[in-house]
């Protein structure tokens, strides 16, 4: 891209972010699902109390301004939800579904609360898992059985009891269900796959009210749905996912000047390219701290991991180097938590198919306006078993080697904050996408257009249209990468 053309995309940008802003009014204006004219009787609601082994929590109870939050909470993510219902187990969901159908509630589905859309909250209702945290992990068989609002740190340290792992995702705090779903790429899946290639069976709460089992015996239609595209067809109460055994990893943190991010940048890239599967890493550009981070983990050969570290340590002198020999479960104890004192954040993230120096150049631009408290990274670089698999061999598509997911993350204090640092925010998201042929990775989806489910889910979507309308024909569960329901 030249110079001119650069100059005329941004000038266009920023001439169509200035005119669909509309960042505070929303949440300001924005009306509850039962569109305040439809009365919810009392008497219902008493009988959802008392059917409920959790809890029910409406807007003038206490804990209910805490409960509606979600990690990314800013004027486009604040919902104020009817209603929020800390459900125990499955009939907990079962009673809430029925209610929200019966009362013509939008719903949304939290387990971590970390979707980058906001999708955890509504203005309807929202079912919280969280309660729901039970774990047993079969050593004999090598998996792990869990409910719906368990975290992916719980599991990975659950299984490291045993020297097993799961394949999930880098986030500790990120809900492993719902990671799963939605396709789940992390420090294993160059050795393992995605997460939901390790999903092996499912029990979940479909629009109708049943409670269907779901494997490769019962249901394997949905389980192929569920690997990928699930938050679609309703809410996995809980579920099995293959372990892996694992021994020590060499993992942690080399960080760099910032003022070499050019040329670790095109290192990580190169090196990523001939990267063995043993082997994953994340890239953060921190202006603030004026620090470029590689955050790695080797799960082969101590001997292998050194010589790889000497290429890491070559390319620039590290301005510090944590990385050491620990067990695998250690990484459960990364921070995710937002920073103290910062009430507000959002994410946009961007996927493409390669790391080229034109993309590199773009982003080092961007970085070099950012606001304060801005992360800029590069996550899951996709090569080993993961890409082995077929694009239809599960919902899940996304199988091409050399694609990179590109996260812009921001912090601040004040509401009045936001217009400044989302502007910012979506300008650099819009500069990132690519032109023509986007693809999506669903956990990483942050924004929602015409078009984009098709782009998660590539040639997947026919087949989940299909599906969607089998087990959910008037797309009751909405709040998701959306696939409609077929016109059949």
């Amino acid at each position: 891209m030249n110079v001119k053309t650069r100059q005329s995309r941004r000038k266009f940008i920023k001439h169509t972010l200035a005119a669909t802003a509309t960042f505070g009014i929303k949440a300001a204006s924005a009306q509850l699902a039962t569109g305040r004219s439809r009365h919810i009787d009392s008497s219902a609601l008493e009988k959802l109390r008392t059917q409920l082994k959790g809890g029910l929590i409406l807007p003038k109870e206490s804990g209910y301004e805490a409960a509606r939050r979600v990690l990314f909470w800013n004027p486009d993510t604040e919902r104020r939800p009817a209603m929020i219902v800390k459900c125990a187990d499955a009939d907990d969901v079962r009673y809430v579904v029925e209610f929200a159908r019966e009362h013509g509630l939008e719903v949304a589905v939290r387990g971590g609360g970390q979707s980058m859309m906001g999708w955890g909250t509504s203005d309807g209702l929202v079912i919280d898992l969280a309660s729901m945290n039970r774990i047993t992990i079969n050593p004999a068989k090598r998996t792990a059985l869990m409910d719906g609002g368990v975290l992916s740190g719980e599991v990975i340290k659950a299984a490291g009891r045993y020297g097993l792992a799961p394949a999930l995702g880098q986030c500790p705090g990120v809900g492993a269900a719902g990671v799963t779903i939605g396709g789940g790429l992390g420090w294993l899946s160059g050795l393992y796959g995605a997460a939901c290639d390790n999903l092996l069976s499912a029990r979940m709460v479909v629009a109708d009210g049943q409670i269907l089992s779901v494997d490769a015996e019962s249901n394997p239609n949905l389980l192929w749905g569920l690997r990928g595209a699930g938050a679609n067809f309703g809410v996995m109460t809980d579920f099995e996912c293959r372990l892996h055994p694992i021994g020590p990893v060499t993992a942690g943190n080399i960080y760099y000047s910032i003022n070499e991010a050019r040329p670790v940048l095109r290192f990580f890239r190169d090196f990523m390219a001939k990267a063995p599967d043993s082997f994953q890493a994340t890239l953060d550009l921190v202006p603030a701290e004026g620090t470029v981070s590689i955050t790695l983990c080797h799960s082969g050969e101590k001997a292998e991991a050194e010589q790889l570290l000497r290429s890491f340590r070559r390319v620039a002198t590290p301005t510090k180097d944590t990385v050491k020999l620990e067990e695998f479960s250690e990484l459960a104890n990364l921070s995710t938590a937002a920073k103290p004192g910062l009430s507000y954040s959002c994410i946009a993230a961007v996927y493409r198919e390669e790391l080229s120096n034109a993309l590199i150049d773009h982003i080092l631009d961007r970085v070099s306006q950012a606001p304060p408290n801005t992360v800029l990274g590069v996550s899951h670089y996709m090569h080993g078993e993961v890409c082995r698999l077929a694009e239809n061999a599960t919902a899940f598509p996304l199988r091409q080697s050399g694609g990179v997911h590109i996260r812009t993350s921001l912090s601040w204090d004040t509401a009045a904050q936001a217009p400044q640092f989302m502007r910012w925010a979506n300008e650099t998201h819009q500069l990132l996408r690519p032109s023509s042929g986007e693809r999506i990775y669903a956990n990483y989806q942050t924004h929602a257009e015409k078009g984009s489910s098709q782009a998660v889910f590539g040639n997947n979507y026919s087949r989940l249209a299909a599906l969607k309308h089998m087990y959910d024909p008037s797309n009751f569960f909405r709040r998701n990468s959306n696939v409609e329901p077929a016109k059949i």
